[in-house]
């Protein structure tokens, strides 16, 4: 029986597709997460890990084709996709996957399309539309493959690079071979490793899947060429990443956009600044702190219930970093229950050094629970007081899921929170404005005008 076409049929579907076919629900979805994209970037403009990468690429030499948001330079388009791609996931607190092991897409497609768009003069439209496509193409493939991290691929780089590659490939309104081509070059450019979790590679992530995307659509778009069969042929894209006979290539190509993914189920946005797998442990435990008035001089004992290949993942015997606590669960209750929150200043090297903070620490125990299923649907916390109550809470749902919602202003109010730092106010709130009327912005270059400084 002949393997189903799935190259072919998705780049048909992202030359094909106009906006008007996408639901006023989608592109609600898309502007939103378009929205949180910029204001995490901008939030990740100060981090060591930004810092290191921006110094990396004005060493590169200047240029005018695109902006670096949240500072003065300009740099090539894939350099910019770079730079934009690693400060979207800088922080961890960008959006995420919750169904399907996509990774978090939203850092390298408007890292990647907004450069571009930028230097081409796209308009608000183009973007929107590029966005939809980018994220339709790459959770079609995802949803119907198994889990690479099981194999130790980080799956943010791996499908970001072919995310980002659709995005700028419908910016660059490529004909049905360019885009296969595209599709082939950025295939070979993907990868990454799940083990970097924890350090300053997983941003390196983001921005290099960014820049491969960029890079694999401008290729095709001046004749690079590339196997035009990637994802279904022997030893492609699938055979290579999942294993042989593992995916299932007519669901693939079957109803695409029908509903778009963005409608249903939707891809999650982050209510904590720290990585999804802490998110249940996180609101439970916030939920204990308040229920109970809990104050952290009074807890004789935290712990938390998790299954085990969580506990290998995202347990820590120390955290010294910031950035290792946002993927140490234990880390993440105990800051709950210290502060009642958890913000960006909650992972910084010198919050996880405090005194209190490395007391706090210390109390939380994480037990391995067998009976909870992988990856962990649920997450029981505890909490005992030095006068022996004892409270308990399990969440099931995270908040931030497309099942549990941000709203509309939770979201518009995280994006004025995390671009304060770079832009003033009412620069926040012409970016709302813009951003929610994308479809009549007729360049996006004013959007970025106003995310740099």
């Amino acid at each position: 029986m002949a393997t189903a076409p799935v190259t072919d049929t998705l780049a048909r579907f992202v030359v094909a597709t106009e906006l008007g076919s996408m639901s006023e629900k989608t592109l609600s979805s898309a502007k939103l997460h378009i929205l949180d994209t910029l204001g995490v970037a901008l939030a990740g403009v100060n981090t060591s890990v930004a810092q290191i990468a921006l110094g990396y690429c004005k060493n590169l030499g200047a240029s005018s084709e695109a902006s670096i948001w949240g500072t003065k330079a300009k740099a090539a388009v894939s350099t910019a996709a770079f730079a934009n791609g690693l400060l979207s996931h800088a922080l961890d607190y960008d959006d995420w996957d919750a169904f399907i092991h996509v990774g978090h897409p939203s850092s390298m497609l408007v890292g990647a399309a907004l450069p571009l768009a930028e230097n081409i003069g796209a308009s608000g439209t183009d973007l929107l539309r590029a966005y939809v496509l980018g994220i339709e193409v790459i959770c079609k493939l995802a949803a119907n493959a198994p889990n690479m991290q099981d194999r130790g691929f980080h799956s943010t780089p791996v499908f970001g690079s072919l995310g980002a590659t659709v995005a700028c490939a419908s910016l660059l309104k490529l004909d049905i071979d360019k885009v296969k081509a595209a599709l082939g070059i950025a295939a070979s450019a993907a990868g990454g490793i799940h083990r970097q979790q924890g350090s300053m590679v997983k941003p390196f992530h983001a921005g290099n899947s960014a820049r491969n995307g960029a890079e694999a659509a401008l290729l095709a778009s001046q004749g690079f060429t590339a196997d035009a069969a990637i994802f279904e042929a022997p030893r492609g894209f699938c055979d290579t990443f999942f294993g042989k006979d593992t995916c299932d290539y007519d669901k693939m190509i079957e109803n695409v956009g029908d509903p778009y993914f963005l409608e249903t189920p939707g891809i999650g946005l982050k209510w904590h600044p720290c990585s999804a797998p802490q998110f249940l442990a996180a609101d439970a435990a916030l939920h204990l702190k308040c229920e109970h008035e809990i104050n952290i001089e009074d807890v004789a004992k935290m712990e938390v219930r998790i299954p085990p290949l969580r506990y290998a993942r995202h347990y820590a015997a120390e955290v010294k970093t910031g950035l290792r606590g946002k993927f140490a669960i234990n880390y993440v209750v105990a800051m709950c229950f210290l502060e009642g929150k958890l913000e960006i200043a909650t992972f910084t090297d010198e919050k996880v050094n405090q005194p209190q903070v490395q007391e706090a620490f210390s109390k939380v125990k994480v037990i391995v629970d067998e009976s909870i299923p992988e990856p962990g649907p649920y997450c029981p916390v505890s909490v005992e007081l030095k006068n022996r109550t004892r409270h308990s809470y399990t969440a099931k749902i995270a908040k931030g899921d497309p099942r549990n919602p941000m709203t509309e202003g939770e979201v518009t109010e995280k994006f004025r929170g995390n671009a304060r730092s770079v832009i003033a106010a009412k620069q926040a709130q012409e970016v709302i404005n813009a951003v929610n009327r994308l479809e009549s912005v007729d360049n996006v270059k004013t959007i970025v005008k106003l995310i740099t400084v």
